[in-house]
């Protein structure tokens, strides 16, 4: 979002957007410290460009979740997220950054429309880094918001992304809540339009009245909800509280009412002190819910947060022996799974779902055969193999 609408902003004050860096005058780096590894590639990104004549700006959450990395590699321009206005003082000779609307494009394509209805996060997640850089919770009135999705209905785009670094805390900054907000938004009933992004489990719980009954009139195509645990003991370790059983039975009810709606997660393996038991626990809460989509992460300790300084680490070996594991249970319980090499996230997806995405009223069950295969042509040829033999369980890796 922030990068849509730096290119906006850029263009208003007469500088042109290039792709060749060798003929540009300034170079702006957006970085990602979410996990280690997404660090790392920020970091070589940086290493890359220093090689041209451009001057280097570096943003995003590298500036705050790995500062010292950072100022190993690179001298230059920082703006970190919680300063964005800085860019005033080197670009905004006709225009300010805060005066420029907000964009609604995104990265997935011209069928998405993003609606941030907030920035900033008020948990305290003992692994999480990436809080340091969002900062304090700043959420728009819900009038802003209804406007937005309005615009959303009039054009071309069929997915609305309603999204924040922690949307379920919508609200707790303004004197409203994330459940009213969803019951004003002015979503298509049976248009399976919105999905729900970065929905702590505990909001989905506080609200869920709410978001039950968007569920019942298939206004919402997806929600993803992070248990990050299936293990009570390791969820209390992390900071979040959650009822796994209430949450549970939530996910079954809202597959209930709604059968197309998909529920995504994320799960991280190999917590600080995590037993083989616990592992288990993640897997059978997966498996039990029948999730449909999902990420999972080894456990990436962030220099800073409470949880790398815990005792009892995972050894890194025994991290992959269980991530492993994990995807061996959900390939035998008909999951199809696919490996990012560079940040080693594993995406999960139900074979159901891909293989019958394009019949599918719900256009978020395409969105998730994307995220296994972005590729056209090898979804074709996985369609066509599962045609012919009802098998494509290890055509994906």
């Amino acid at each position: 979002m922030d990068m849509a609408k730096l290119g906006v902003y850029l263009q208003l004050n007469g500088y042109n957007l290039v792709r060749d860096e060798m003929i540009a005058d300034y170079i702006v780096v957006t970085s990602c410290g979410f996990i280690n590894e997404t660090t790392k590639m920020a970091l070589e990104q940086i290493e890359r460009v220093k090689k041209y004549s451009a001057k280097i700006i570096v943003t995003g959450c590298v500036p705050d979740t790995d500062i010292e990395k950072l100022k190993s590699i690179f001298s230059g321009i920082v703006i970190r997220n919680t300063e964005l206005e800085k860019f005033d003082d080197i670009f905004g000779k006709f225009h300010k950054l805060k005066d420029i609307p907000d964009v609604h494009d995104m990265a997935w394509g011209s069928k998405y429309f993003c609606v941030e209805v907030s920035r900033g996060c008020p948990e305290n997640c003992s692994y999480c880094a990436t809080r340091w850089a969002v900062g304090k919770l700043h959420s728009k009135p819900v009038e802003k918001c209804v406007s937005e999705i309005k615009l959303f209905n009039e054009s071309n785009a069929d997915k609305v992304v309603i999204n924040g670094d922690n949307v379920g805390a919508y609200g707790l900054d303004i004197g409203e809540s994330f459940g009213s907000l969803i019951q004003e938004l002015p979503l298509v009933e049976n248009g399976y339009s919105a999905l729900i992004d970065s929905l702590h489990p505990k909001w989905l719980l506080k609200y869920y009245d709410s978001i039950l009954d968007a569920a019942q009139k298939n206004t919402l195509g997806m929600i993803v909800s992070a248990i990050q645990s299936g293990s009570e003991r390791i969820i209390k370790l992390m900071r979040r509280k959650a009822d796994m059983n209430q949450l549970k039975k939530a996910f079954l009810e809202l597959k209930k009412v709604s059968p197309q709606l998909i529920l995504g997660t994320e799960v991280i393996i190999g917590f600080p002190t995590e037993t083989d038991t616990e592992l288990e626990e993640s897997i059978k809460f997966v498996l039990d819910t029948k999730i449909d989509w999902g990420h999972l992460f080894i456990f990436s300790p962030k220099d800073g947060t409470e949880a790398a300084a815990m005792e009892e680490q995972v050894d890194e070996n025994i991290k992959i022996k269980r991530i492993n594991h994990f995807i061996e249970q959900l390939k035998a319980n008909d999951y199809l799974v696919h490996k990012e090499e560079k940040s080693q996230a594993v995406i999960f997806c139900r074979k159901e779902v891909c293989m019958k995405s394009r019949e599918a009223d719900n256009v978020f069950w395409k969105h998730c055969f994307d995220t296994i295969c972005p590729n056209e042509q090898g979804q074709e040829e996985l369609l066509e193999i599962y045609r012919n033999t009802g098998d494509i369980s290890n055509t994906i890796r």
